[in-house]
Order: structure tokens, then sequence, then C-alpha cells
């Protein structure tokens, strides 16, 4: 079977999915349409929604059209049988139509389509796919109100040639080191401002927040952030993350308000590379793993104090983390996750 994947190729995830179509005796091509797009006009996308429409339908003709004739210039390249999409990936209605003339079209959502703003025929194209994949049975429970039976719960571990545990050098240690660490962005919206509080509660302990620069604005809210955060010149490439989770032994995880019950991709980044997460708490990252184990927060004001816990019990955050472990591959593993799939799209 020949697989088109549509995705970012800056998320760990793509790879992941990839390697598990591949083990399943897939022939699979992957595309990003960010590869023919300038950082400028995505950066104008990005705002353009707070226009108004008739400037915006101007805008849509110009950039949105461009990426979907180069979408269709790469389906009829590679001729695939299934064609699986990453949220939107700017896909329009008549784009979607058109690939399902000779394949099956199906999305993965990793995000609700409610809170996804860079894409508003993101529900239209939804309506029309043959199959929609989701790691949130709160999304799934949304979208089967609306009429779409067609909509199945998914979750992937991830890829382990590209996170794994591994041995680090002293000389890594030195520089990535520390007990607790989070890499991630940050948002201009109170979305930005629950991530700043969030981590607020770690400052006392050692952990070391990779963001963005802008993440700056929230200093004057949580002052104490300013002296754990870093600013990397360049985005951390998945090698660097994978050392850097190797390297420390705690890392706290926010679940991004989007998220309805689901569980946010870097909890199974955590699991694969051997570092304990502390999960905010949404509805399935309890039902998968509490029983396992896994510490969950329910209360940011309790944090701190979990994060110690676990800090000075380290034969309990190991066997945790083995417990973890285990659930995931015998359930989730790329292989057996598009091996799902693949059954439930009919092939």
């Amino acid at each position: 079977m020949k697989v088109l994947l549509l995705s970012p190729k800056f998320y760990t995830l793509a790879e992941t999915l990839k390697q598990g179509f591949i083990t399943n005796n897939c022939d699979v091509e992957h595309y990003d349409y960010r590869e023919d797009t300038k950082s400028f006009e995505e950066k104008i996308h990005t705002h353009i929604r707070k226009l108004p429409l008739t400037i915006r339908s101007k805008w849509y003709r110009i950039y949105v059209t461009k990426i979907n004739k180069r979408h269709l210039e790469v389906f009829h390249k590679h001729t695939p049988d299934l064609v699986l999409v990453y949220n939107s990936e700017m896909l329009l209605p008549d784009t979607v139509e058109k690939m399902k003339k000779f394949a099956k079209v199906c999305f993965f959502l990793g995000d609700s389509p409610f809170y996804t703003p860079t894409n508003e025929f993101f529900m239209s194209c939804l309506i029309k796919a043959d199959h929609i994949f989701c790691a949130d049975t709160g999304i799934q429970e949304q979208l089967k109100i609306t009429g779409l039976s067609n909509v199945h719960f998914f979750l992937v571990a991830s890829n382990s040639i590209v996170i794994y545990n591994k041995a680090v050098s002293s000389e890594e240690k030195a520089k990535w080191g520390s007990d607790l660490v989070f890499v991630g962005s940050t948002y201009s919206t109170s979305v930005g401002f629950k991530r700043a509080m969030f981590l607020n509660q770690f400052t006392d302990l050692d952990i070391k927040i990779y963001t963005s620069r802008s993440f700056k604005r929230w200093y004057s809210y949580f002052p104490k952030l300013e002296k754990n955060v870093i600013h990397p010149e360049k985005r951390i490439s998945d090698k660097e993350l994978n050392t850097i989770l190797n390297c420390c032994k705690l890392y706290p995880v926010d679940a991004n308000p989007g998220l309805i019950n689901g569980i946010h991709l870097r909890i199974m980044d955590c699991i694969a590379s051997g570092i304990l997460p502390l999960a905010e708490y949404r509805k399935d990252v309890k039902d998968l793993f509490e029983k396992a184990g896994l510490p969950i927060i329910y209360d940011y004001n309790q944090s701190a104090s979990m994060a110690r816990y676990y800090l000075k019990n380290e034969k309990e955050r190991l066997d945790i983390i083995e417990a973890i472990r285990n659930v995931v591959n015998m359930n989730y593993s790329p292989e057996r996750s598009t091996q799902q799939l693949i059954e439930e799209t009919g092939f």
C-alpha cells in the first residue's frame, strides 16, 4: 500500500508515523508544504484572520490556493492509496474531493478543530474525510455529536529511532543536565499565561526551561522564571531534544487547553527517553496511565512537592518509568498503532 503523509517535518510525530507504516510494509511519501512557502508568508497567514473577510479572502486565493495546488501535484506524482493528514495542513474541501477520487483521505487530529484558527476550512474538510483519528476521547465525542460517525481513538508512541533511552557523556550532562527540564514555545494569549503559571511552580527547583524569547512577557507576573529560562539561538533538533531528556530526571507536561481529555504527545517522548513526566490532569491520561503509576498533577499548588518526592525516591521514579513504558510498548507502538489505522480504513 502507498501512503502519502501530509504533516510538518519538525514534529517527531511525522517520523513516528512514517516508521510505523514502513514496518507494516507500506511505501510512504512524506510532504510538508512549508518546504515550498516562505517564512514571511506563514507569519502573514498567522495574523491574517484578525483582518476583515474581504482581505482574508484575497489572501486565501493567493496563499492557500498555492499550497493546495502543490498538495495535488505531490498527490498525483506519488499516486497513494491512502492520504493521512495531520490536523489540517491548509487543505481545502475541493482538494480533499479531488484526492478522494483516487485514494482514501484520513485526518489525524493533534488538536481540536474548534480551537485551530489557522484554517477556517478545517471542519468542512473533516466532513469529507473517509476516517478521522484523534488521541483525545473528548474531541472524538465532540465530532460524533456533529454527526461524524467515522471517528476513531488513535494514540501512537514516539519513534524509538528518534526518541530513546541512551547513555549520556559527562560533557552532555554538563551542558544539558538538570533535575527538571521543559522544552516548548510560548503563546501571546492566556494559554501562554497558563504555561508560565505552570512552570513557575518549579522555579525553586533545578529546572531548565528552553523556550522562545517572547516568553519574557510573562516575567512581570512571574519574575522567578527568568533565572531558569534559556533562549536557544535556533530550534532544538530532535537529536538534541533526545539528549536533553536523557540528561534530566523529571519533565513537567502542561496540557494545552485545546486538549479536552487527551494526552500531550510530549508524554510519549518522555516515556520513550526514560525521563519521568509529571503530567497535568486530563481524563485520558488518568484512564491510560494512572494504574501504572504516572504522576498526575490535579492542582498546580502540589506540583513542586510532587517533583521533590520523585527526586528523593529514585528507585520509585525508575520503576514507574518502566511500568508506563510497558503500557505504551504493549498497546501503542508505531507498528501496532499504524496497523490499527490501516485496518480501520479497510485496507
